[in-house]
């Protein structure tokens, strides 16, 4: 049997130091942020270059910048708060510290953080990560490092242990997560994942096929009237994607129009009921993410000899995954958020988050 539990002064101290590690290490990180004025750095000039100072060539070099790379947005505050929340994570995971109010402050850190734009003024977006990659390349001709460094930030994590941006970082996925935490009698936690999963994975690979498909047809449509594809309004034909109506990620822009507002009614609604509905129906790096669960050493292990069939895991647990996981006949598992509350609600131990089997 597992220690009882601490008292409700060491739990509250406990949520104190998390939120002022968290603040802390944001803080530092904006400090970075305008040391390395956010990545982007100054040319040196030469010693050849000092002696011609008066010259126009030299004006112009001076004014020159550096676009940052990948790994310059990696040391950035926005990038280095991610990564210290998904570390936080594991580690209470791994200490078995998370009760239903730790993951409470946690979610509503992250949300905060990243959702109401007060500390950083762009959301770190997995639908702008997935999709923006590829739109701008076809209207700017490249990949920009800032979209390629977030979806290397969601998904290289994601390898190692299961969801770690979208259960500890993601601010739609927080924001659901705490109306969902809303007590009322009329959730549904057992939905038909494979029904759901299957609309994500659909929607997943008809954003590949129907992004590459109608860009060459535009193209192509262009080329045949003689058209110049190179202005905007071609190119901006060209970048639309099927996710662009159903992107709840705009709500966190906090610029209300009427799409905007009846998808905020809609994941309000649909958040009370079910656990996390846009992650586990939409998000490309939901699914992409599902996908790598498969490998990711990390995650909530299940001992069948040590379960006593209790049912307290199942019921504390907001997620339909501890269900499928006790069950021997499951063949698809559903997304596991490695929020631990399945962990902290087993008194016997047959859960645990660990990396060895």
């Amino acid at each position: 049997m597992r220690a009882s539990r601490p008292h409700l002064s060491r739990i509250l101290l406990s949520l104190a130091v998390f939120v002022i590690a968290i603040f802390s290490v944001n803080t530092i990180a904006l400090a970075l942020d305008t040391s390395t004025q956010g990545g982007i750095v100054l040319p040196q000039l030469d010693d050849h270059e000092e002696d011609h100072g008066a010259s126009t060539g030299q004006a112009e070099h001076a004014q020159e910048r550096k676009a940052p790379g990948v790994l310059d947005f990696f040391v950035t505050g926005k990038f280095l708060t991610i990564f210290a929340l998904m570390i936080i994570g594991l580690v209470l995971l791994l200490v078995r510290k998370i009760n239903l109010w730790v993951r409470i402050v946690m979610m509503l850190a992250a949300f905060v953080i990243f959702g109401l734009e007060f500390v950083f003024p762009l959301h770190p977006s997995p639908m702008c990560a997935t999709t923006k990659m590829f739109m701008f390349k076809v209207t700017q001709g490249q990949f920009f490092a800032i979209f390629v460094a977030s979806f290397l930030a969601m998904i290289v994590p994601s390898i190692i242990w299961r969801k770690p941006f979208c259960g500890w970082v993601c601010p739609l996925g927080a924001m659901q997560e705490l109306i969902n935490k809303i007590p009322h009698k009329y959730k549904w936690k057992q939905f038909n994942f494979t029904a759901f999963n299957s609309v994500r994975m659909m929607l997943l690979a008809m954003f590949f096929l129907t992004f590459f498909f109608v860009m060459w047809q535009i193209q192509m449509l262009g080329e045949n009237i003689e058209a110049d594809t190179t202005i905007p309004m071609w190119k901006a034909f060209m970048a639309y994607n099927i996710y662009e109506p159903i992107n709840m990620f705009e709500i966190l822009h906090w610029q209300f129009d009427t799409l905007i507002v009846i998808l905020f009614i809609v994941l309000i609604i649909s958040s009370l009921i079910i656990y996390r509905p846009f992650c586990y129906l939409i998000c490309p790096i939901g699914a992409i993410s599902w996908l790598l669960e498969k490998i990711a050493p990390g995650r909530v292990r299940y001992d069948a000899d040590k379960c006593t069939d209790c049912g307290k895991c199942e019921e504390k647990s907001p997620c339909p995954t501890i269900y499928k996981l006790r069950d021997p006949k499951t063949k698809s598992l559903p997304d596991c958020t490695s929020c631990g509350e399945c962990v902290d609600a087993c008194s016997d131990d047959a859960l645990k988050f660990g990396f060895k089997k």
